[in-house]
């Protein structure tokens, strides 16, 4: 039984978080305290702990403990939606922080924008929070050569949608967009923007815009949390083939 001990203590702690014994946004009593409560040891506690910060439930601040995580429930990502309807349907709890700058592409970028290694790039980083605590973050490049955008400063979408907006609006339009989905575990510097656990799978979002000229206008890629994410790929079908079929 030694060895599944740490399972009986991240059973327990799942049902007190889902009880709401520990509310979201409090600590969740010290390993110390832990350790002396579940009769375990500090290599026990912890790895019950990574349990449930891998699941979302626990989010661990350096220097101040472990706190329970805000639910925003399911974060959707859908191919059909516009910017629009996600202004109207996003949660007012849900923030979302838009910053620019310039770059240059390094060869992985370059390649997917079909541009040289070196050309000048506008990088929007879009940074969301859930009340206190890290929802999502995209990254879209913007090849200079295509158009210089200002960052959006109002209901800002948390996978920066509405860049294809203000392309549209700069004369700039996309006739295609292809979108790639891949399952990963995070980087370093993701499990600290995002607050997860090194184990917690993250959904990565690949989305690629093209204008009629087949050139590349817009690069985004979207990380969202496994344990909270969705993708929705909607395919719609003309009326003339429905009538032919």
């Amino acid at each position: 039984m030694a060895q599944n001990r740490h399972v009986h203590i991240s059973n327990d702690l799942r049902r007190h978080i889902k009880r709401g014994t520990y509310a979201p946004g409090t600590p969740i009593p010290a390993e110390s305290a832990l350790m002396e409560q579940y009769r375990a040891s500090r290599p026990t506690v912890r790895i019950a702990l990574a349990q449930i910060e891998n699941e979302g439930l626990l989010i661990r601040i350096h220097g101040r403990g472990n706190f329970v995580r805000h639910q925003p429930g399911i974060v959707t990502y859908d191919t059909a939606s516009h910017v629009a309807d996600g202004c109207a349907a996003m949660d007012t709890a849900l923030q979302v922080s838009v910053s620019k700058r310039t770059t240059k592409a390094k060869d992985d970028v370059a390649a997917i924008l079909g541009v040289p290694v070196g050309s000048v790039l506008t990088e929007y980083r879009y940074q969301g929070h859930y009340l206190t605590d890290p929802y999502s973050l995209a990254l879209i490049y913007v090849p200079h050569a295509v158009a210089v955008l200002e960052a959006p400063t109002h209901c800002a979408t948390p996978t920066g949608e509405d860049i294809r907006e203000a392309l549209s609006r700069a004369g700039v339009h996309v006739v295609e967009t292809r979108t790639r989905v891949v399952s990963r575990l995070p980087s370093q510097e993701e499990t600290k923007t995002l607050a997860i656990g090194a184990g917690a799978p993250l959904m990565e979002i690949r989305r690629v815009s093209v204008d009629a000229e087949s050139r590349v206008v817009e690069l985004a890629r979207i990380v969202l949390p496994g344990f909270s994410a969705e993708a929705v790929f909607t395919e719609s079908t003309r009326t003339r083939e429905l009538e032919a079929a």
